[in-house]
């Protein structure tokens, strides 16, 4: 049970950004408005009822229940929450709950704490399986005692219930070296914008005529030439993998940055070598749009928005080249393998080497099929792959001059980073390193890059995060925001529309809205140089939308503070989802 349960949280963990200013919510009295559970906890549990209880609890006036449902299918009830690494870094920690239960029987139900290091590496776990509570218990405190490494990168914390039968969690508590740890009071959410506000921000907000791409009066968009400046590298985030006004606004943007401010190369949150294929046809008109977008493998550029834009950009290259097409992600080897293959035709030692690697690389994604995505290669099976790629480095570097040479190399560097994904930050880094290396192989170009706001936002370690790093000003960062509507997603009703929830009191959406703005960019970069009053509460942690590509999830907000993430927002009142072609 152990093994099965520290398998299982491991897939479910995530990093978070600081919270050392939110409430822990420790004794679940704060509600997330549309789960209706408590605020700040991850909950899940295939098979498992999970609700607030008004009824049955030890303080307050509500306490967590669990209780096993159907057939869990080896799942178990848990709820998550992380703790800042500065709080608790290299101190002694210990953690304490009430928990009630009621016949419990094949399991037992306790707290659990968890400390990652680096890469994922486990530095101190405890999920009480050795002296959890089973049958029935009057309420009952439980308690985990661990130090916390020095080192620490990531720490998760809970309850968790594997079994049959109802539990009830209620009042946790911290104690950092023997300090018992004071929860932050979490204010009110802010619901409403009075008079003065929305005077104060309707400074700063710039109406747009529209999102369509439409060829007509681009006027509305002259404000991005200052909003841009001389800044080289552009991101245009989105809210959803599957908005179509979000992307026509893009393409829009896109259209203008390219036509009036020089910007020659575009870059997508898709497979890198895959991506570069298209400029097959959006340069030289060679190949089939269609099969070249869907041979980027995601459903979510596979959309009649993407095709729209990619047919505007060989337009746009005629009589000549004007804008490239190119891609930074790393989560496929395939396309840079076929880059290889190609580049070594006729060297029959090069070909055998390349086939073993493509084998041992098939070998290993089928082993990580049910990893969520992340990489498990074996130390053998990892010293035959260096082996094999040493060789590849070693002919390329012999065999290739200057471009081509380079290009070798960097597909070989994808099939590397491939290797490397054991966490989900590795693949923000990646990308970050990959659209570094093409900006420096185009030092004098400007950058349009398109991606997830999640990956193109300044903190968190993000793929923005580095880049900011890096380009400082030179890297400027557009979010996106929608209040209502819907878009495509994959989810439990399969690839189609769904419907968002709509911005409720306390989020950004719900505020902005206020503004009576269908569509409008708002300059987050001034009003933190500015200051004015009347703006504060955009520069604290507000509930923003995040959807990515899945869809009907029960909460699709979580706290961000934007400020600190974008220099722009853009707000479009109302998504539809994103056509897909076949």
């Amino acid at each position: 049970m152990r093994v099965l349960v520290t398998l299982c949280l491991s897939f479910c963990l995530c990093s978070f950004d600081s919270i050392a200013q939110r409430s822990l919510n420790l004794d679940f009295e704060l509600i997330q408005y549309t789960t209706q559970l408590p605020k700040n906890w991850y909950v899940n549990g295939a098979g498992y009822n999970i609700s607030i209880d008004s009824v049955e609890k030890h303080s307050g006036k509500i306490s967590l229940k669990m209780e096993m449902q159907g057939d869990p299918r080896g799942n178990f009830g848990v709820f998550t929450g992380t703790l800042p690494i500065d709080l608790v870094a290299g101190k002694c920690i210990e953690y304490k709950g009430w928990v009630k239960t009621k016949e419990i029987k094949n399991g037992y139900a306790g707290l659990w704490f968890r400390v990652d290091g680096d890469d994922n590496v486990i530095l101190g776990f405890d999920n009480m399986n050795d002296r959890g509570l089973k049958g029935d218990n009057d309420w009952t405190q439980v308690a985990i005692k661990i130090d916390v490494s020095k080192d620490v990168k990531n720490i998760n914390f809970g309850g968790l219930f594997p079994g049959d039968g109802t539990v009830w969690f209620d009042n946790l508590e911290l104690y950092i070296d023997n300090e018992k740890y004071i929860d932050v009071i979490e204010p009110a959410p802010k619901v409403s914008l009075s008079h003065d506000e929305i005077q104060a921000i309707q400074k700063y907000i710039y109406p747009l005529r529209t999102y369509e791409a439409d060829g007509g009066d681009t006027r509305d968009l002259n404000v991005l030439d200052r909003l841009i400046g001389s800044c080289k590298v552009v991101a245009l985030g989105e809210v959803s993998h599957g908005s179509s006004e979000i992307f026509k606004m893009k393409n829009r943007i896109i259209q203008y940055l390219a036509a009036n401010k020089g910007f020659d190369v575009f870059s997508i949150e898709a497979n890198m070598p895959e991506s570069y294929k298209v400029n097959d046809y959006s340069v030289r008109g060679e190949g089939d749009p269609d099969k070249l977008i869907a041979g980027m493998y995601f459903w979510t550029w596979r959309t009649e928005e993407v095709l729209d834009m990619v047919k505007w950009m060989r337009k746009f290259n005629q009589p000549q080249k004007r804008i490239e097409f190119t891609g930074f992600d790393m989560q496929f080897y395939e396309g840079a393998v076929d880059e290889l293959i190609d580049a070594f035709k006729g060297n029959a030692e090069a070909q055998d080497k390349i086939s073993a690697l493509n084998e041992m690389l098939g070998k290993i994604r089928a082993s990580s099929r049910n990893n969520r995505g992340l990489i498990a290669v074996g130390k053998e099976e990892m010293e035959e792959v260096k082996s094999l790629l040493s060789f590849l480095k070693r002919s390329v570097e012999t065999s290739f001059q200057t471009q081509d040479k380079e290009w070798l190399l960097q597909n070989i560097t994808i099939i590397e980073q491939y290797l490397g994904k054991n966490s989900f930050l590795w693949r923000d880094k990646c990308m970050a390193d990959n659209l570094l290396w093409i900006k420096n192989n185009n030092p004098e170009s400007k950058f349009i890059i398109w991606a997830h706001n999640a990956h193109i936002q300044k903190t968190n370690e993000m793929m923005g995060y580095h880049l900011s790093q890096k380009l400082g000003e030179d890297y400027k960062t557009f979010g996106f925001a929608f209040f209502n509507g819907s878009y495509t997603a994959a989810g439990n009703k399969g690839l189609t529309a769904y419907n968002a929830i709509q911005a409720y009191p306390g989020t950004l959406e719900y505020l902005l809205e206020q503004l009576n703005e269908p569509i409008f960019i708002l300059d987050l970069k001034k009003i933190k140089t500015d200051n004015p009053k009347g703006c504060e509460w955009l520069k604290s942690q507000l509930e923003f939308r995040g959807v990515g590509a899945m869809g009907g999830m029960p909460n699709e907000f979580s706290d961000l503070n934007v400020s600190d993430n974008f220099d722009y927002l853009i707000f479009i009142r109302t998504s539809s989802p994103s056509k897909l072609f076949d």
